[in-house]
């Protein structure tokens, strides 16, 4: 009778230990666990968007980020309005727009981007969510090429436009725009 009852007391740990090893073991991913890339806000400081009607923050650079960003900053928009223009200093020029719920914002820009003619463009980096890409004059290929983006963030049931100036801007100043971009989101998410 002993060692009947010893036999099931190690069945029983036997299955105990396997169905342990079979659960920490596995392959599955947990929902909700997706790896985010950390990006360095050093020379940012956060600007809170919520005084001229978007409910958000951005980060915008500060004096140590070294292209001209020691000015205090500006929000251009008029009250009721849909536009938004902030610069920061000489060089640091962003538009958000806000286009409700239109959500076709990105598919229009991509056909936009393919059919000018004037420029040689070429897209650095393509997300689901930005379009980083460098322009040149097709006339002159030699000038200086200028960096871009376009960004759409969806933010409380708000699509945002987001772009730098037409103009263009250096690599160093769209770096800072890119991280501006990433950075906007709604006011005390842990996004």
């Amino acid at each position: 009778m002993v060692s009947l009852s010893r036999y099931f007391m190690k069945l029983k740990i036997s299955f105990l230990l396997l169905l342990y090893l079979a659960f920490s073991c596995s392959d599955g991913r947990i929902e909700g666990n997706e790896e985010k890339v950390q990006i360095d806000y050093y020379q940012f400081r956060e600007m809170n968007l919520d005084s001229v009607g978007i409910p958000a923050s951005i980060m915008i650079p500060n004096e140590t980020a070294g292209i001209g960003a020691s000015f205090a900053p500006k929000i251009l928009h008029d009250e009721g309005g849909f536009k938004w223009h902030i610069n920061v200093g000489r060089h640091f020029n962003v538009l958000i727009e806000d286009y409700g719920d239109y959500q076709y914002l990105m598919p229009e820009f991509l056909r936009r981007i393919n059919t000018k003619d004037i420029f040689n463009i070429e897209i650095i980096e393509d997300t689901s969510d930005y379009i980083l890409y460098k322009r040149e004059l097709k006339s002159a290929p030699n000038q200086q090429a200028t960096y871009h983006i376009y960004g759409v963030k969806y933010l409380n049931g708000v699509y945002y436009e987001f772009t730098n100036q037409e103009e263009g801007d250096s690599k160093k100043v769209i770096d800072f725009i890119l991280k501006s971009f990433l950075s906007f989101k709604i006011l005390n998410s842990a996004q």
